[in-house]
């Protein structure tokens, strides 16, 4: 009777590697798909300007010089309705009568009246440099929601059905004076 050899002597030796074969097939699959489906993924953005900080050193003796005239259209957001100012003026419907445009009678912010208003001044201020800038201030009850659509309203109109451009470079101010 023949007995059978032992097992533990011919046994062959496993491998111990790791196998990253289908590691690396999935990462050459996923980073090109990851990277393709981004670029096709908006973010909305508000585009805004932040005012110029000025430093102390320099500025204290010299007075400043003016070499071209500017508007500086400054838009107030309080809980009354929008003032609009600029360098020369606040603009107002009568004198010490409040707001620039008062709210509706819902209470709610005339930002049609306000884009039209703001038409009539982008037509009439041409000698002016800074055609393009608006600053907008807000009291610190004034939802943000508020503060956007006014954003949007100064930046421009719909006439007779076509896009008009009023300022498209819009800052914020800290705040009502």
């Amino acid at each position: 009777m023949a007995y059978r050899p032992s097992l533990r002597r011919h046994r062959q030796s496993e491998s111990t590697d790791l196998n990253l074969t289908p590691i690396m097939n999935l990462m050459v699959v996923m980073i090109p798909l990851l990277l393709s489906s981004a670029q096709f993924i908006k973010i909305g953005v508000i585009e805004l300007n932040l005012p110029p900080s000025a430093g102390a050193v320099g500025l204290a003796g010299a007075k400043p010089t003016e070499t071209t005239r500017t508007l500086d259209l400054t838009i107030s957001i309080t809980e009354k309705g929008f003032y609009l100012s600029t360098s020369s003026a606040v603009l107002q419907r009568q004198p010490g009568s409040g707001p620039s445009i008062p709210l509706k009678e819902t209470g709610e912010y005339d930002f049609a009246a306000l884009s039209r208003q703001l038409y009539e001044i982008k037509n009439k201020s041409a000698e002016y440099s800074d055609t393009d800038a608006v600053v907008i201030q807000a009291e610190n009850r004034v939802l943000y929601q508020i503060l956007v659509s006014t954003m949007d309203a100064a930046r421009s109109i719909s006439i007779d059905g076509r896009p008009v451009v009023l300022f498209p470079q819009v800052s914020l101010s800290a705040g009502v004076i």
